[in-house]
Formats: C-alpha cells, sequence, structure tokens
C-alpha cells in the first residue's frame, strides 16, 4: 500500500480532457511484478513520442532497457538512451551524475541518494533531489536539457560514465572543446547476446564556463587544470569524463546535450537544430504538448481516476518507440555501415516479435503518417543489409526471437491505415526473406533461420534451437512463420501481386502439420515427422517446453490467428475447445512453463479472445476484463510482464476499449466490452471510431447488445471501414447474456485454404529395455522392444525394424506388433557383437510406423562393445538446454549415453590423466565432475554465480572455473573436490585458459574492456 500511495502522490491522476497527458504516470511499469513478472523494466524519464533520446536515472538494480528499479534508493547516473520493457540489457548510454567534492577513488562507481518523495515524473520531464542536488530533465526529438542546482562550492562535478552502457562498451570517448562543451561516444551493443554493434555521439554546451576537465580510465582529456579556450581537444579513449564548476556565486548549471548515431558533428548539428533554449520549463512544456497531441487521439470520459491514469499510461508507453535514428540533416547510418541520407525520418529500435499483434495495428490507426515512417525504414534496413530485420537495434541485425516479424508488421501496418510506404517493394522484401538464399546479413544475420526445412516439409523439425530460444523451438518457428505468411498473402493480395497471395496464403496453412488430433494440441515434430511420446504439455523447469520459445504447447496452440476455427475443429468443435479455454484460464499468468494462460508474454495475447470464435463470447468478455483489473494496476509493478517497448500497454489499451486486432494482416476487430462509458478514437484521416457504453464499469463486462452505426448485430466482430465515422453502441450488465454473439454467423473469420489436412498421429511409442547394454565380442545381450499404448483411447498395430553399424546383428531385426488400448505389447530382441568389433560406442535405431502412417519417434539402443577393464577414447559434450552431458567416441564419432549435469552446462575440461571431466553450469552455480571410467557423476562443486568456463592446471591439481555473475574465478581441488575462496577479476568473466607452463590463467572479462590474468596457483 505504501508504494502505491507513493506512485500515485508522485503524478496525481487526472480526468481525460485537453491534457490526457496529466493522467500518465510514468512511475508504473518502474518495479516488479513479482516471480513470474520480475521487472516490467519501463522507466521513468523525459522523452517525447518515438523520440531518439530518453533521459533517465539509472539506479544499481538497472533492470534490462529501462535502468530504473523503483526499489532502489540510489542514483548511479542520468543516461540519455533507454527502451522501455524490453528482455535483455540495452542502451544506458551516457550516463551524467552530479556530484560534490572530491571524486571518489573509481569515479564510475559514483551514484547519489534519494527518496521517491523528493523525486516527479510527467510526459517529457523528470526532476529529483538526490544527495543534496537538484535534478531537473526534459527532453525533445533529438535533444534534452538538464538543470543541476548544487550547493554553493568550488567543486560542483559533473560526471560523464562514457563507458557505462548497460552491456559494457567496446570503446569510449570523451573531449572538451573550449570551456563550456564537451563531446564524446560509447560503443555498445551484444544486444540478447548478439554480435550486433552501435555507436553513439554527444555533444552537450553548457551555459556557463566549467573550471576544469578530466577523465578516468584512459588518457587526460584535456588535464585536470583549468579548462582551455584553445581549440577543441580530441576526443580520446577513456571509461568517464568530469567537468567542474564554480557554484558559489550562482549554484545552477544548465546544459543541452544531444545525440547523433553518426558523429559528433551530427550531434552538434542537432543542438543547433533542435536546442534553442536553456529553459528546463519551456522545453518540458512543448514535450507535454507533444505528448498531448498523441493521446488526445484517443478520448475516454467516465471511469475512475486510477482507470484514467492505467489508460494514458498504457498509451504513453506504446507511442515510446521505436526511436527516431537519423539526425536532423537526414543522415544515419545504415545497415551496410554507411552514412546515408533521407528526406524522411529514419527509425530504429523495432521489439518486432512482441509489437507485430497489438502494437503496430495501435500505431497505425492513431499515427499513421508517423508509422507510415516506420514502415519506410524498415524496408531501407533491408535495402541496406540484404534482409528484413527482426528486432534490431540502432543499425544492426540481432535475429532476437522466432519468426519473420517484419512481415506482420508491414502487413498489419498497411491494414489499419500506414499507407504511405512502398507496399509493392515491401512485398518483394518479404518474400526475398521467405524463399531465397543468399549471404547472411552484416555476416551473420539469417532472416528465417529455418526456411529450408520449413520450405521442404512444411514444418520447422525440432532439431535446433534458433533465434536465442533456450530450448528447440521447431513448433513455435512453425506457427509463427505460417502467420508471417498470412501476413505476406494480405499484403501482396492489397496490391495486386496474385501469384504471391495464392502461394503464400496456402503456405499460411502449415500450422496444420504441426497439430496433433491425437491430443488436440499443437506440438512439436522431430526430422523423422514424429511427434514425441507422451503428455502434450510437459512442464518442469527451465524457461518454456521443447518445441517452443517462452512457452508451451497448451499457450501456443492458440496461436493461429489465421484460423482458429480450424483450431477449435481439431481440438473436437466448440464445445471441446471452450471447455479446454475453461481450464486454460484458470490462471491468467502461469509463465512459461505451467498448462495455463501467461499473460505477461506476446503469443498468448489473442487467447482470452478465442471464446468469440468458439460460440462464447460471454468468457471472452469475462476473461478479458479479469485480466485488466487483476493484473494491470496502478503501481510500480502494475503489469503482468516486461513492457516489451509497449507490447503488454498496447493490449491494455485495445482491451480497455473493448476490440482486439485479433488477425495480422486484416482489418479487423474482434468485439470484447468497454471498461470506460465513452472513448472517441481518431483513427487517421477522415476516420474516427466512437465508443458509447452507458453504465460500463469494471464490474459490468457482459455485451448484451451491440448496435454498429445503428444497426443491430451479433456479430463478435468488426470489419474497420477506410473512411468514415463508425460508431459502436453496447449495451452491457453485470450478468452473461449467453445467447448474443453466438448464432453460426456470429463468430470472427477464419481464413483457410481449403479443408485444413492435419498428419496421422498416434498415442502408442516405442521403449527399448534397457536402454544401453555392454557386449563383449561373441556375448549377446537381450532387450525388450515395447510397443506402449498406455495413452491410446483404441488399438494400434506398429511394425517396427532395427538397424546399426556393420558387426551389430539383432534377433528379430523387425516385428509387427498390436498394443491393446492402454496396453503395452513387448517383443525380445538379441543383440550380439561380431568378433572382429572394434571396441566403443554404437547405437541401434528403432524405427516405427503405424499402420495409419502416423511415423512414431525413433528410439535408440545404446551399445558400448568394450572387453572388460577396456576404456573407450572419450570427448565431452555439453547440452545446455538438456542439462545433460554427451560423451563421444573419439574414433567412431558415435555419442554415448547422454550424463545428467547441472542446470546450464557450459565449459568443459577433462583432467590431463584422463580420470574425470569437469563440467560448469550456468544456472545451477555448480561444477558437476563426471568419472571417465564409467561416465558416472561423482560430484557436484557448488560455486560462483553463472558458472561459465573451465580449464585444468598441467599438473591436474586444480580446475578453475570463470563465474560470469559475480566477476570472480575460483580454484577447486581435484583431489578433494572442494572449491577455494573466489578472486575477483572483471565484469563478467565468461572464457578462461592456463598458459601452457600453468604460470597464468587469463580472463577475458566481458563487461570490462580489458583483460585480466592471475597465477593459477590458489
Amino acid at each position: 500500500m505504501l508504494m502505491t500511495c507513493s506512485v500515485l502522490t508522485a503524478v496525481p491522476a487526472a480526468a481525460a480532457g485537453p491534457d490526457p497527458a496529466g493522467a500518465v504516470n510514468p512511475f508504473i511499469g518502474t518495479g516488479s511484478g513479482g516471480p513470474v513478472v520480475g521487472d516490467v523494466d519501463a522507466f521513468p524519464g523525459a522523452t517525447v513520442p518515438f523520440g531518439m533520446v530518453q533521459w533517465s536515472p539509472d539506479t544499481p538494480g538497472r533492470p534490462s532497457g529501462g535502468g530504473y528499479r523503483y526499489e532502489d534508493h540510489d542514483i548511479t547516473g542520468f543516461s540519455l538512451t533507454h527502451l522501455s520493457g524490453v528482455g535483455c540489457p540495452t542502451g544506458g548510454d551516457l550516463p551524467f551524475l552530479p556530484l560534490v567534492g572530491a571524486l571518489p577513488a573509481d569515479p564510475g562507481t559514483a551514484s547519489l541518494p534519494f527518496t521517491h518523495a523528493d523525486e516527479s515524473a510527467v510526459p517529457g520531464r523528470y526532476t529529483v533531489t538526490a544527495g543534496g542536488i537538484g535534478v531537473a530533465l526534459a527532453a525533445g526529438a533529438r535533444t534534452a536539457v538538464g538543470q543541476f542546482t548544487y550547493p554553493r562550492t568550488d567543486a560542483a562535478r559533473l560526471l560523464v560514465k562514457v563507458a557505462g552502457s548497460q552491456n559494457g562498451s567496446a570503446g569510449a570517448t570523451f573531449g572538451a572543446v573550449g570551456d563550456r562543451e564537451i563531446t564524446g561516444s560509447v560503443t555498445s551493443g551484444r544486444f540478447c547476446g548478439q554480435p550486433n554493434a552501435y555507436t553513439v555521439h554527444f555533444a552537450a554546451v553548457f551555459d556557463r564556463p566549467f573550471t576544469s576537465v578530466g577523465t578516468w580510465g584512459g588518457t587526460t582529456a584535456s588535464g585536470r587544470g583549468p579548462a582551455s579556450r584553445r581549440a577543441p581537444a580530441a576526443a580520446l579513449p577513456v571509461a568517464g569524463g568530469v567537468v567542474t564548476f564554480d557554484t558559489r556565486s550562482d549554484p545552477v548549471v544548465r546544459v543541452k546535450v544531444a545525440l547523433s548515431y553518426v558523429d559528433v558533428a551530427g550531434a552538434e548539428a542537432n543542438l543547433r537544430a533542435e536546442a534553442r533554449t536553456f529553459d528546463v520549463s519551456a522545453v518540458a512544456g512543448a514535450a507535454r504538448q507533444a505528448w498531448d497531441r498523441r493521446l488526445r487521439r484517443i478520448r475516454i470520459s467516465g471511469g475512475t481516476a486510477d482507470q484514467r491514469t492505467q489508460f494514458y499510461t498504457a498509451l504513453y508507453h506504446a507511442l515510446l518507440g521505436p526511436n527516431l535514428f537519423s539526425d536532423s540533416d537526414g543522415r544515419y547510418r545504415g545497415f551496410d555501415g554507411r552514412v546515408h541520407r533521407t528526406a524522411r525520418p529514419q527509425y530504429a529500435n523495432f521489439s518486432g516479435w512482441d509489437i507485430y499483434r497489438s502494437e503496430i495495428p495501435l500505431l497505425a490507426l492513431l499515427a499513421p503518417d508517423e508509422t507510415s515512417d516506420l514502415m519506410a525504414s524498415l524496408l531501407r534496413d533491408a535495402d541496406e543489409g540484404g534482409w528484413l530485420p527482426k528486432w534490431p537495434v540502432a543499425s544492426g541485425y540481432t535475429g532476437v526471437m522466432n519468426g519473420d516479424a517484419a512481415d506482420p508488421i508491414l502487413a498489419g501496418a498497411y491494414a489499419f491505415g500506414a499507407r504511405g510506404f512502398d507496399a509493392r517493394h515491401a512485398v518483394d522484401l518479404m518474400v526475398h526473406g521467405a524463399e531465397a538464399d543468399g549471404p547472411p546479413g552484416q555476416g551473420f544475420y539469417v532472416e528465417r533461420p529455418s526456411r529450408v526445412p520449413y520450405l521442404a516439409r512444411g514444418y520447422v523439425p525440432n532439431t535446433q534451437s534458433t533465434s536465442i530460444s533456450p530450448v528447440p523451438n521447431g513448433a513455435s518457428e512453425t506457427l509463427e512463420y505460417a502467420v508471417d505468411d498470412f501476413a505476406v498473402s494480405r499484403l501482396a493480395g492489397a496490391v495486386g501481386r496474385g501469384d504471391v497471395a495464392g502461394r503464400f496464403h496456402r503456405r499460411s496453412q502449415n500450422w496444420a502439420n504441426v497439430f496433433d488430433t491425437a491430443t488436440g494440441y499443437v506440438r512439436p515434430r522431430d526430422a523423422d515427422g514424429a511427434f514425441p511420446p507422451g503428455e502434450p504439455v510437459a512442464t518442469g523447469g527451465g524457461f518454456g517446453q521443447s518445441g517452443f520459445q517462452e512457452g508451451n504447447a497448451a499457450q501456443y496452440t492458440w496461436m493461429v490467428p489465421q484460423n482458429l476455427r480450424a483450431v477449435a475443429d481439431g481440438i473436437g468443435g466448440n464445445a471441446a475447445a471452450a471447455a479446454r479455454l475453461d481450464e486454460y484460464f484458470r490462471q491468467l499468468n502461469a509463465g512459461p512453463n505451467e498448462p495455463f494462460h501467461w499473460q505477461g508474454n506476446e503469443p498468448t495475447f489473442g487467447t482470452p479472445w478465442a471464446y468469440d470464435t468458439v460460440g462464447q463470447p460471454w468468457k471472452t468478455q469475462a476473461t478479458v476484463r479479469r485480466i485488466v483489473t487483476g493484473l494491470y494496476h496502478a503501481t510500480p509493478g502494475g503489469e503482468p510482464g516486461n513492457d516489451d517497448v509497449g507490447a503488454l500497454s498496447s493490449w491494455y489499451v485495445w482491451a480497455a476499449l473493448g476490440l482486439y486486432p485479433q488477425t495480422p494482416g486484416v482489418p479487423l476487430l474482434v468485439v470484447g466490452s468497454p471498461l470506460f462509458p465513452h472513448a472517441e478514437i481518431d483513427a487517421g484521416p477522415g476516420r474516427r471510431i466512437v465508443v458509447d457504453a452507458p453504465g460500463a464499469a469494471a464490474d459490468r463486462p457482459y455485451v448484451h447488445g451491440l448496435r454498429v452505426d445503428g444497426r443491430p448485430t451479433g456479430h463478435t466482430w468488426l470489419a474497420l471501414p477506410e473512411r468514415g465515422v463508425t460508431r459502436l453502441d453496447f449495451t452491457l450488465a453485470a450478468t452473461p447474456d449467453t445467447r448474443w454473439g453466438t448464432g453460426r454467423d456470429d463468430a470472427p473469420p477464419s481464413f483457410g485454404a481449403g479443408p485444413v489436412r492435419f498428419p496421422p498421429t498416434t498415442r502408442a511409442f516405442l521403449t527399448v529395455n534397457p536402454g544401453q547394454v555392454r557386449l563383449s565380442p561373441g556375448q549377446p545381450s537381450t532387450v525388450d522392444v515395447t510397443v506402449d499404448n498406455g495413452l491410446g483411447t483404441g488399438p494400434v498395430t506398429v511394425t517396427w525394424r532395427a538397424s546399426a553399424t556393420a558387426g551389430l546383428t539383432f534377433t528379430p531385426a523387425s516385428a509387427t506388433v498390436t498394443a491393446a488400448a492402454g496396453g503395452r505389447a513387448a517383443t525380445p530382441m538379441t543383440v550380439a557383437a561380431a568378433a572382429g568389433l572394434p571396441s566403443g560406442f554404437y547405437q541401434v535405431t528403432i524405427r516405427g510406423v503405424a499402420a495409419n502412417g502416423a511415423v512414431i519417434q525413433t528410439t535408440h539402443l545404446l551399445v558400448t562393445v568394450a572387453r572388460p577393464g577396456e576404456t573407450i577414447p572419450t570427448a565431452y559434450v555439453s547440452n545446455y538446454s538438456d542439462a545433460t552431458v554427451t560423451p563421444v567416441d573419439t574414433r567412431t564419432g558415435t555419442a554415448g549415453p547422454t550424463i545428467p549435469a547441472g542446470n546450464g552446462p557450459d565449459g568443459v575440461v577433462v583432467t590431463p590423466d584422463n580420470t574425470e571431466v569437469y563440467i560448469a553450469n550456468n544456472n545451477s552455480n555448480s561444477v558437476t565432475v563426471v568419472s571417465t571410467v564409467d561416465n558416472r557423476v561423482v560430484a557436484t562443486v557448488p560455486v560462483g554465480s553463472v558458472a561459465a568456463d573451465v580449464d585444468v592446471t598441467p599438473d591436474g591439481r586444480t580446475v578453475w572455473v570463470s563465474n560470469f555473475g559475480d566477476g570472480t574465478v575460483q580454484p577447486i581441488d581435484t583431489a578433494t573436490h572442494t572449491a577455494g575462496p573466489p578472486v575477483a577479476v572483471g565484469g563478467n568473466p565468461q572464457r578462461l585458459r592456463i598458459a601452457p607452463g600453468g604460470a597464468r590463467l587469463w580472463v577475458p572479462n566481458q563487461g570490462w574492456t580489458r583483460r585480466r590474468w592471475r597465477s593459477p596457483v590458489p
């Protein structure tokens, strides 16, 4: 309650009217929503819609993107760039921090204490008193102004932590130009661990001369003596710079600052073009007007103060990005690394997978001109880099998240009114990304990394993880590609490309190739075409189920917005589908591992609206309202997950209006129920939507009637007209109307391509027991090959066949077996090794096919051929996603039986005497020790945070482990399997190597710009 009160005190809630910005509370989303939600990752600082600059405080917790944790009580800097709500560290570039007096030994660690009672934030302005220094910040498009009110002193400092980006820096510079200007740059990147990079430059001009200038962590910029009025000092590689002011006669220091992603000259030009005053109030006033213009495009009335604050804050968050990237003269750095010039703004930072579902349609509806510029920016990115990007940061590809999100982004923007870009060229680029081969973008980026198997098979085999998925993601990749293909078909059709439209529309039904009718779920298939055995929703540890990026089968089954009708039919019809939804919505924010809804992640955004398709729209109305009132609040942790640059906020805006853009690329809205009695939406030139719902309230979600332009309708969807005024008049009540919207033709349309063909399937699977045997030549062993139909509801006949390398024989080598419903049928099989078969690991493959043509997942028998006491030369491979290590016969290349390790196994090393294997486990903060004699775990050694890599001294006595999470390395005594005390090194040490002589240990520190070494002797 205390948290809620302090937030609401910071920015009083205001009724919507001529100043909807007054209803915005930028502190919403700056806290944590609990163990499932985690940090929402928003920031409270000063910015304008789609602005380049976000001047905002960072705190020690420094959540990804936003940089500010509400629970913290210190400010480490006011950095100039932030991305709201992203899931990986980025931005936080160029933090400024005022200080008084002597600098700490490492100025990069300096901070200021503050309390929430001394800070406030409104759109475009942020103020705080921290450590006795007053700070007021305001922002424009490419520039910002700051005012720092110091105590009266001759040692008023302003630090610029140029190397202090949230994700570290690969280089930073700082320099002075006379005694009133400073400039510099930082190179950062590695978003979500990818190889992207960007350099951002700044120029800052003060309203008074500084008395001295200096640097730390590198070469002195222009001495620590008096500031010079001579020629500009060269910007030099440093960790940070500091200027000092004498505030004994005037305590206020003002600064204008600008950014450029081209060069310092671009930042200086932006200053001259846009920063015309040092007056924070004037700049903040202009920013407030810019926000009001955008926010007034939706005008609501009624509701509570908290509801209006939540609504306009959500709309505010949705308008924060993507971000302006070109300079005032039109220059920008392209995906080819060159400087280009454009007559229209260039934008960057498209959170693709997150925003295509609900945010892009909202932006296109409310800001069609700006959204057209966004789309034109994506096309320029592709022209320069070779491919449409997904989750581009600055001018770099990242490839983050599965699918090909640029396709539904472009098609969705066009469908909802953003027509000011070359849509025909967009189609050409979309087709190129979906079907063409070519060199990777920027040396590594592939638009559709699973393109080849998808085109060949109609699905993506679940054999690898792509796009930073922590698990193999074949099923979710297939679903995303099918949505992407549907989006291509819609935009191609809109521009008269019928051939492309037809081809991609047919391909958009590929989702059916991963729909398992035996279970009624979308499930992954392997390279042979088999669904996995067992229950369709496998819950447990990790982050999502194998086959699905950030989710599971229960959540992803509904992610077929182009043909929900066929999904419901595959489950068993409307009644069965509704019952499935009822069970699924028993929890609303369960996270990636439970078979319930996870509102905090984008693939599930459309699922609450699926009841409209199955003839029970009153449950859509109730479920959406449960989410709106139960998971969104006017508090720091008041969202169900990372806001993802406005994605979760945009969903809230649609839900509160009672509408949702269900199908990417289609100008269609499905219907829920409005939260407010009245709303007017300016939907582009010549188009307006008016929603009236007398008596609307949080506890009155049920629709008893709807009139569209005065005509009563039972349709639970609305085709969006291109022009004119559309009037929606709802009749709402506190109890459900189980008749409205349930007519045969009332459900939203689905977009099939003829009869859906599902693959043949069975619940039966094959097992072999025991799963591994050890043989000596001439000494056979017997195993049971079993057809397990324990989950089946009817009998199944399966033909299986065993095969292996020459020298292993089986009796019998195949069989046809029938297992009763709920039963099992076993066949004994004898395995023998020929006398001349070399020792080693061998794999027996057992394949099966059911009588209906269903491919059964291949199973394997692992055979070790060795004489008593004989060992096999072995290498060990860590399997990060499934917490195992695989031994590999170095002579035959055959893998042996996997060995359980800790969670997230990473670096592996074998001792010089070949007796033990040490495995660093990222996620369980431990090192697993395995005996090479029998590949058995003999010890688990607790170590520091995020154990990343291991190496062993030449004498075999000590194994060193790098602890990525806490900046240390640690010795392990191989005789006792105990860890010694950690040794501090640089930030984020990952790999480490011991010099051949054993005298030194080299540790590259990702969070630093230099390496450390130490003696490996404990």
